[in-house]
């Protein structure tokens, strides 16, 4: 009676077992069903499986791949015998298709921090093609993600927490209707609770109060109007770097320690939240305490009377022993260290401050795979044995970066114990190596047809594309009158020196009024390093001159010149904040009956104060002057990066007198700018500025590796006579 029951079923999970893993080839898939959705679509499914031995294993996984797309309301499948093909199959797949959408669209509903088209191309989910809800998700992951990469704090519906996020995407379906939308929240304005009953305490954190700050947009809405023409709402929409940098400035100070943060929406114009952050003081004795004094222990890069003073017996309260705690933060902090307190009292009744200075034990350099490390060694400022400071660490950055290899720079550190770290850079090598670029330009042009002033232009140029710290560029360009070409090659600490070499090669060919003059020139430099004194170097260069008309003449000129560069920029391309000096002097030597005797120096000096994150007033004075002996004359003129910008002007001199000044918009890297310029010149035979020229107006520039900028603006001339046409103008290389 047993046996009679178990037969059976052996029987059929015999067969089960052999239908799932006895295999077979399969031929081909085919769809039944597809109106809106494309066979070519779904090939990833199952390609991997065509011509294969395949069991119903492979199929399950199949029909898995294509409910994950979603669009199917329901999948069947059968298999087709192939006809005198014994172990081939055809999985025929039955779908039915979700409704199709008719309408995607997207609202955006706040200041518009990103492009409404860029949004849209991350849509998946297609108009005229089956709903799914996989599509509907997953656009909004990627509407999230582009403003989770641009630095903004996101939600969507199924985020688990929403009350810091101040961009929340979310999506709305309406019959075949589907509405994504966007709401990005204006910080309005951020409020401090007090729960304290010390007034001492309450009084100081309004001093502090005064120190912390991030964009509200209620100091926005007071703006004079034209305040506001070089400010936006977008700037009030805050970042999640805006948001630590904030906190970071709070846990600076010890007086306090934050119990809550919330946000709450306000109810003005454009969706706007409020920071509620609530505070009570830190309490270290809860009645006035009878001290031998306040101390410091652990403390080797400042002296005890640096830190606290003189060292007083009496009866401290609260906030007196809160404040001297401050004031070695402070003085540690002001410095760029980074350290850590602690409290601990002795039998003697003294209050020790317990400093634990960080050092660094170890930099480790990761990421460069192509880059030697010696290359940009010496541009990591931190090094193994030092105390932590975060000024050495910011210098490291902005040098890594002005060096143009890589395409990004992080700095982080990982604690080792308790009073040591290891720095770790992390470098992210350039994915593309070589820059071209082509293409027509035109600038005004004077006592010309205006189509002399086209030109055509090419250039090659690198940085570092074999990891040696070279770099090399080839420029040319044509215009009807004129060509130019250029070579140029340089390489930073060759074989390991402590130095960068530099060479150059140009033609220059103009022709005018039936004169051409042909210009050939080679240089070769070398510079020390970037040192704390400063930057040295020498140039020697070579030029032949050769005019012709009705005669011949050709000139023959060495030239020697020495330089010293000292600056603290924080960009090479535009700079926004620090300072630069340059002196540069240049001896001439006649290697023909023409050739030049002479001496020039110029000087340089720029400043650059950030009024804001993306504002920077930025400053220039250029003088330079030639002493001529005989020869070929050598003069100057306010043109090229020396210039009046928008006079134009073709006198010369061996005197050259500039002051150019401006506002200048900058978002944090980026590559574009915007400047409101005013500029004063003089150029002449002696220092008698009988001739000023100045102008103002307003300028744009394009960041383009190698080459520097490519800058054009408009401005009106205002000295010597006041002319109210605007002049375009053109210049390549670098701002100031």
């Amino acid at each position: 009676m047993r046996k009679t029951a178990v037969l059976p079923i052996l029987t059929v999970l015999f067969v089960f077992i052999s239908i799932t893993l006895h295999g077979f080839v399969l031929k081909d898939v085919k769809f039944e069903g597809l109106k809106t959705i494309q066979k070519n679509e779904l090939t990833y499914a199952y390609s991997a499986y065509i011509g294969k031995d395949i069991n119903m294993y492979a199929i399950e996984d199949i029909v898995s791949q294509l409910e994950e797309l979603g669009y199917f309301e329901d999948i069947q499948y059968v298999l087709e015998d192939v006809p005198g093909k014994e172990n081939e199959k055809i999985l025929l797949i039955k779908v039915v298709e979700n409704e199709p959408v008719s309408q995607v669209s997207l609202e955006i509903t706040g200041p518009g921090i990103i492009a409404k088209e860029t949004l849209q191309g991350s849509i998946t989910l297609q108009e005229g093609k089956a709903f799914s809800f996989e599509k509907f998700w997953e656009s909004i992951n990627n509407i999230a993600k582009i403003y989770t990469d641009n630095g903004y704090i996101v939600a969507t519906p199924k985020s688990q927490d929403k009350t810091f996020a101040f961009v929340y995407i979310s999506g709305r379906i309406d019959g075949s209707n589907v509405l994504f939308k966007v709401t990005e929240y204006v910080l309005y304005d951020v409020k401090f609770e007090i729960q304290s009953n010390d007034e001492q305490f309450k009084s100081e954190f309004q001093n502090i109060e005064k120190q912390l700050s991030l964009p509200k947009y209620k100091d926005y809405e007071v703006k004079a109007p034209l305040l506001r023409i070089f400010d936006s709402p977008k700037n009030y929409v805050p970042t999640l770097q805006k948001f630590q940098e904030f906190f970071q400035n709070l846990s600076k100070y010890v007086y306090f320690k934050v119990i809550d943060i919330s946000t709450f929406e306000e109810e003005i114009d454009i969706p706007a939240k409020s920071l509620v952050i609530t505070l009570t003081d830190n309490t270290i004795v809860n009645q006035p305490a009878q001290l031998k004094g306040i101390r410091t222990k652990g403390n080797t890069i400042f002296s005890e009377r640096e830190l606290v003073g003189e060292v007083k017996e009496g009866t401290y309260t609260n906030f007196e022993i809160l404040k001297t705690i401050q004031k070695v933060k402070d003085k540690y902090d002001k410095s760029g260290y980074i350290v850590n307190l602690n409290l601990e009292t002795d039998k003697e009744g003294y209050l020790y401050i317990v400093v634990s200075e960080t050092k660094v034990r170890n930099v480790k350099i990761t990421g460069n795979e192509r880059t030697k490390t010696y290359v940009f060694d010496d541009l990591i400022a931190v090094k193994p044995g030092d105390y932590l400071n975060r000024n050495q660490l910011q210098v490291t950055y902005i040098e890594l970066k002005k060096s143009n290899f890589f395409k990004d720079v992080n700095l982080n550190f990982e604690p080792v114990d308790n009073d040591s770290v290891d720095i770790v850079v992390n470098v992210l090598e350039k994915d593309k190596k070589f820059d071209f670029q082509g293409g027509i330009t035109w600038g005004p042009v004077k006592d010309k047809p205006w189509y002399e002033g086209f030109a055509g232009i090419l250039s090659l140029s690198s940085t570092n594309p074999f990891g040696y710290g070279e770099n090399f560029s080839i420029s040319l360009q044509k215009a009807l009158s004129t060509t130019n070409l250029s070579l140029n090659f340089g390489i930073r600490k060759p074989f390991e020196m402590p130095l960068s070499v530099s060479s150059s090669i140009s033609f220059n060919q103009e022709t005018q009024e039936g004169t051409t003059t042909t210009k050939w020139s080679t240089s070769a430099g070398i510079s020390t390093l970037k040192m704390p004194i400063g930057q040295f170097s020498l140039t020697a260069n070579y030029s032949e001159t050769t005019t012709s008309s009705t005669t011949t003449l050709t000139t023959k000129t060495l030239a020697l010149t020495g330089s010293y560069v000292y600056e603290t920029l924080d960009n090479l391309y535009v700079p926004m904040k620090g300072y630069s000096f340059t002196f540069s002097g240049t001896k001439y030597f006649p290697l023909s009956e023409q050739g030049s005797d002479a001496v020039s120096y110029f000087t340089e000096a720029t400043y650059h104060l950030p009024l804001s994150e993306t504002v920077s007033l930025a400053s220039r004075i250029y003088n330079a002057q030639v002493f001529q002996t005989a020869g070929a004359p050598v003069n100057f003129s306010l043109a090229g990066p020396y210039q009046v910008r928008g006079v134009k002007s073709e006198e010369k001199g061996t005197v050259l007198v500039l002051n150019n000044n401006e506002i200048r918009f900058k978002e944090p890297d980026q590559i574009f700018y915007f400047s409101i310029f005013y500029d004063l010149g003089f150029i002449g035979q002696a220092y008698t500025f009988d001739n000023l020229k100045s102008s103002a107006g307003v300028e744009l520039g394009l960041v383009l590796p190698m080459f520097g900028l490519v800058r054009f603006g408009v401005g009106l001339q205002i000295l010597p006579t006041f002319s109210p046409n605007f002049n375009t103008y053109f210049i390549f290389g670098q701002t100031f």
